[in-house]
This record gives C-alpha cells, sequence and structure tokens, in this order.
C-alpha cells in the first residue's frame, strides 16, 4: 500500500505498534532511573546504549524516520480504537444517509441497514445502531441490534431481532475517554443462532497527568469468566516538549520497551525495540514505581505509590484482578435482553397477543411460526407460563409495525 499522502507524524506512529515494557527514560538532561547505574551517566548517555549494555534487555529492532519538529510526537494509544463513538459526520455525508438521524454535533444517532434483498424471496440482514449521550457529554451508551430477516406478506419481512452489543463509554471534563465496558452475545445454539445471554466482553480504563496520557489497560474475550481472556497494559512517558520518548507493553507473552530519541540537527527519530527478559522496576517522578515481571505465574505488573502501598496488579493469565465488578452485568443490559419476550398469561391466545404487539391479530401465524417449537402443532393450545418470542415485523423504511 503506498504510504504517499499520509503525514510523516502519523507514518511514525503507525510504526510503533505493540512496542513497549519498560522502565526509564532520559532525554534533555530528564531522568527516569531504575537499577543499579548512577542517575549521572545515563543523563550524559543515550538511554539506549544503557539498555543494549544490560543483559536484561535484547534489542528487537532498531529504525529511523523522519519527523516534524514543530509538532510533539504522541503515543498510538489503545484508546484510539473508541474514537468513533464521537465521529462528527459532514453535511455531505449526512444528506445522502438513508434512515439515519443524527445531533446537533452532527454525530450518529440512530442507523438501519438491510441488505437489497430485503424485499425479494430469500431470507435477508438487518442491524440497528443506537447511540445514547447524557447533556453533560460524560457518558455515551451504544447499542447494536442484529436482525436475520425472512419476507413475509405485502412486502414485509419478518425479523429474529435481537441485542448483539451494549457498549458504555465514559469521559472527563476534557473529553478525554476514561473507561468502555462493552457486552456482547455469544455464540450459541438457541432457534435464532445466538444465546440468550450478553457476556462482558472487553474493556478499557485509561490515566491521565497534566493532560498526558501516561498508563492504560484493555481487556477483552473473557466471555463472562474472570479466569481466561487477554489484556494488555501501556505506560507512556514524555519529554518536556511534550513528545513521548518512552512507551512499555506488557502483554500474556511478553514485555516490550520503546525507547525513542530525537535528532533535533537532523530531524530524524531512532526507535530502538527491546524485550525485557527479566524482572524489571520503573520508577516515576512522583516517587511510585512499576514492578515489571515476565515469568509467569507472578505478578506481570505491580504499582506501587511512594509510600509503598500497591495500586494495581495484573496477573498473566487471570482477569479477576481487574475487578469483579467489570463482569456483572448492568441491570438495563438485562432488562433489554427481554424486549422480545412474551410470557403468556391466563386467557391470552395468539390473536390477541399479536394484536397488542402489531396492531394486527391476523399476524398471530408469525408468533405461531417463531415459537412452534414451545407451542405445538396447535396454535390453539397456548399454555400460561410459556415464554414466546415476538419477532420484529416491518418493511424497508422502519422497522416496527405502527411506528
Amino acid at each position: 500500500m503506498s504510504m504517499k499522502g499520509i503525514p510523516v507524524r502519523w507514518k511514525l506512529i503507525g510504526c510503533m505498534g505493540l512496542l513497549l515494557s519498560g522502565m526509564l527514560y532520559t532525554y534533555g538532561g530528564r531522568v527516569f532511573a531504575a537499577g543499579s547505574r548512577e542517575e549521572g551517566e545515563r543523563s550524559e548517555r543515550p538511554l539506549h546504549e544503557i539498555y543494549e549494555e544490560d543483559d536484561r534487555f535484547r534489542l528487537v529492532s532498531q529504525e529511523t524516520f523522519a519527523y516534524e519538529r514543530e509538532q510533539p510526537i504522541r503515543p498510538n494509544s489503545l484508546g484510539s480504537q473508541y474514537l468513533w463513538v464521537n465521529q462528527s459526520y459532514e453535511a455531505e455525508e449526512i444528506a445522502k444517509s438513508c434512515h439515519a438521524t443524527f445531533d446537533g454535533q452532527n454525530r450518529l444517532l440512530y442507523a438501519l441497514g438491510y441488505t437489497a434483498n430485503i424485499l425479494g424471496d430469500s431470507s435477508s440482514y438487518c442491524e440497528e445502531r443506537i447511540y445514547e449521550r447524557d447533556d453533560a457529554g460524560r457518558a455515551r451508551r451504544y447499542l447494536y441490534f442484529k436482525s436475520n430477516s425472512i419476507p413475509y406478506e405485502d412486502g414485509y419481512y419478518i425479523g429474529f431481532r435481537y441485542l448483539f452489543e451494549d457498549s458504555e463509554f465514559q469521559y472527563d471534563e476534557e473529553g478525554r475517554l476514561l473507561r468502555c465496558l462493552t457486552y456482547r452475545r455469544n455464540v450459541g445454539s438457541d432457534p435464532n443462532g445466538y444465546s440468550e445471554e450478553l457476556f462482558f466482553d472487553r474493556g478499557y480504563q485509561a490515566e491521565y497527568e497534566d493532560g498526558r496520557l501516561t498508563a492504560e489497560l484493555q481487556y477483552y474475550d473473557y466471555w463472562g469468566t474472570n479466569e481466561t481472556g487477554s489484556w494488555e497494559y501501556r505506560i507512556y512517558r514524555y519529554d518536556e516538549q511534550g513528545d513521548c520518548v518512552l512507551w512499555v507493553a506488557v502483554t500474556e507473552d511478553e514485555i516490550l520497551l520503546c525507547c525513542l530519541e530525537y535528532q533535533e540537527e537532523t530531524g530524524q527519530l531512532e526507535q530502538y525495540t527491546y524485550q525485557v527478559l527479566e524482572e524489571w522496576e520503573l520508577s516515576c517522578e512522583d516517587g511510585s514505581t512499576y514492578e515489571l515481571r515476565p515469568q509467569y505465574g507472578k505478578p506481570a505488573v505491580r504499582k506501587a505509590a511512594a509510600n509503598g502501598t500497591v495500586e494495581r496488579e495484573l496477573f498473566y493469565g487471570k482477569g479477576m484482578d481487574l475487578g469483579q465488578q467489570h463482569y456483572q452485568m448492568p441491570e438495563e443490559v438485562e432488562a433489554t435482553l427481554e424486549d422480545h419476550s412474551y410470557v403468556v398469561a391466563s386467557g391470552d391466545c395468539l390473536w390477541s397477543i399479536a394484536g397488542r404487539c402489531y396492531g394486527q391479530g391476523r399476524r398471530c401465524d408469525l408468533i405461531w411460526r417463531m415459537n412452534r417449537s414451545v407451542i405445538g402443532s396447535d396454535p390453539d393450545l397456548l399454555m400460561p407460563g410459556t415464554r414466546l418470542y415476538l419477532p420484529e415485523a416491518g418493511n424497508a423504511q422502519d422497522t416496527r409495525v405502527g411506528d
């Protein structure tokens, strides 16, 4: 793929990828030091030379890039993948949009998508995306519904509609992302192709200091358990100009450290990536420390405050250390799971249920077709207490009869 037209700084940031694992930084006379070497020695020598001589580190790669000196280099953070929730669309894009609504800041509120053959004679696919935002702008909620649809009479379709994803975002007063929690529906064996439960799928946390991103944690693929899944923890350090000069990445497999050294006279940046082979400590300006261990079975990351209080511990292969609250289903998510179910009451019949649901009693055959496995071969034999699934019914312009 051609790199022409892409700003140099983004070429640079894109190449940084999954690097990091770390400890110290020395740049412009400032020192983040650890280990037994004297701070004076570190401040006089390039940082990469010190790492290369340390048996605890193994050089993985060395690359040279041009950079724009008037603009600081920012870290390519894990949180960048969540920026889409606040995306603002151009007026031209909005004018071309069908079945979508936007707020006063041109952000998406609702979108309906479907395949071109939705009114044809074969099965098709629909999806709905819903965005909710609070007045203060510090909270977002994203709901994603799926619908496997089949044709029905008079140009209508019926949809096996279900909530597939529920994500919540939290921002600070500066609009920076602090947290994201996502619940998704796992693939299962129910008649509609997916399980009845949403599971905790992934999460994100970020830490800031003096307006700069200093650490972030991403965890994913837990599917309702705190003993499996993966996570990545990153630590960032900057120089006085705001350039990122060191970052560390701790993952399930390894610890990587990336050291960035800027050559002002040539406008070039040297990037040195090291793998951490042994236990190692990173000291911070506020007196806190990070203990980083590549050995499986020990705490991979332990952060302690200046007074020795342990503020965070992360273990390889375990998610329980992220906090049990992350695996508990919020009440509003549980309530959403019931939005297309109905428990038969005494005196109910499929005609009356269809009348309340669709506004048309004759659509009772929809309910019977969708629930024949629990109703049986006789649609008139409806037992109180039976839980029914009530499908969506609509056409290419809407998703619910009567709306």
